[in-house]
């Protein structure tokens, strides 16, 4: 796993081949947004979001996509990273400073 700056993931935005996915609960999520078009898999169901062959809502581990996960902190979606990697998945990165880092780099922000 890497861990990626904000200012890198921000230049990685609109990339066909990256996807980001926010691991925050619902209710954090509402209060501050994500970021945009990021798919949104809480932790404590996180895996029942990634299936190996592609058959839920992130891509398989062959699908060549490169997944970046971003959580408040960076400790939640360190943990994701961690257990997509175990999972058969090797394109995986870590938000640093979290979904914070990505609002001061200029990231696009939605809900």
């Amino acid at each position: 796993m890497q861990t990626i700056s904000a200012n890198s993931a921000v230049q990685l935005f609109g990339d066909k081949d990256t996807v980001f996915v926010d691991v925050r609960g619902h209710s954090e999520i509402s209060n501050s947004g994500t970021i945009k078009g990021a798919l949104i898999a809480p932790l404590p169901e996180f895996m029942t979001h990634a299936k190996p062959d592609g058959s839920s809502t992130l891509p398989g581990v062959d699908s060549g996509k490169t997944i970046v996960v971003v959580c408040a902190s960076g400790a939640r979606s360190g943990a994701a990273a961690q257990q997509l990697l175990r999972s058969g998945y090797d394109n995986v990165a870590n938000l640093s400073g979290g979904i914070g880092a990505w609002a001061r780099a200029g990231g696009k922000m939605g809900r």
